[in-house]
């Protein structure tokens, strides 16, 4: 009895063992990502098929970051999947980025630590993607985060903004959202109003009743009539951009409301 006793290992001492093998693995995934950038400067691999390889070693290391206590991996590793999925091939300049990301993140997987306060603007010195060519935009220093499930949706968003020189990060799950906001502190938050498990109005009324947030910037993105008790719930600070014909002239009203420059 006391044998079979004594080989059961406590809840936190299992937590603590899935939590180390997790950050072995991540550190795999990220050594991975530093051969790859190598492979590229010496010619062994070309830009398009490192971009490929790269977007799934990103992909996999965004999962799991997400299963790790590590202060600002999860947004780092979110943005750099961003970064990546605006890529078709690499230039110099986005190998240079690369190796930005990649330092980082081994750096965060070998125990540098981040203070809580240093975070968001760790996070937001990253690279950030753009669809844009600098020539045709200024890009500003503005953080605009979406949170909104249709994908096809959230990019016609994203371009709009985009087009207007501010960096955009896009989620489609608002439970993910409020970590993603604690750290990267946005300008905007533009949300669908629809959505599951935590709706538009929830995630508004949520962000502003904390200390925390309560000063960000939340418009809601919706095409429900004023008169839907969800939209009568909203906070009155809280903008509001309506889908379909009006859509332009209403997020330009919000950026103006708010400042957003």
């Amino acid at each position: 009895m006391n044998k079979n006793s004594s080989s059961v290992i406590s809840e936190e001492e299992a937590d603590k063992i899935a939590e180390g093998e997790m950050l072995d693995e991540a550190r795999d995934v990220a050594s991975s990502l530093e051969l790859t950038l190598q492979q590229v400067r010496t010619k062994n691999l070309d830009g398009k098929s490192a971009v490929d390889r790269l977007s799934q070693d990103s992909s996999n290391l965004r999962f799991k970051a997400k299963s790790v206590n590590i202060p600002g991996l999860a947004a780092i590793t979110h943005r750099l999947d961003e970064y990546l999925g605006g890529l078709d091939d690499l230039a110099a300049q986005n190998i240079k980025d690369l190796q930005t990301y990649s330092d980082r993140i081994l750096a965060l997987l070998d125990g540098e630590s981040m203070p809580e306060e240093s975070i968001a603007e760790v996070v937001r010195s990253m690279p950030h993607k753009s669809t844009f060519n600098v020539e045709d935009v200024e890009i500003t220093n503005t953080e605009v985060l979406l949170v909104i499930p249709q994908k096809t949706a959230g990019k016609v968003v994203a371009r709009e903004l985009e087009a207007c020189g501010y960096r955009v990060t896009s989620l489609t799950e608002p439970l993910e959202a409020i970590s993603m906001i604690l750290e990267t502190k946005p300008d905007l938050i533009i949300t669908s109003m629809v959505m599951s498990r935590l709706g538009g109005a929830d995630l508004a009324c949520a962000l502003k009743a904390m200390p925390s947030t309560r000063s960000t910037h939340v418009a809601v993105l919706t095409s429900l009539p004023p008169e839907h008790p969800d939209m009568l719930a909203l906070p009155m600070s809280v903008g509001v951009i309506r889908r379909g014909t009006t859509f332009g002239d209403d997020l330009a009203d919000v950026l103006q409301k708010f400042n957003i420059t």
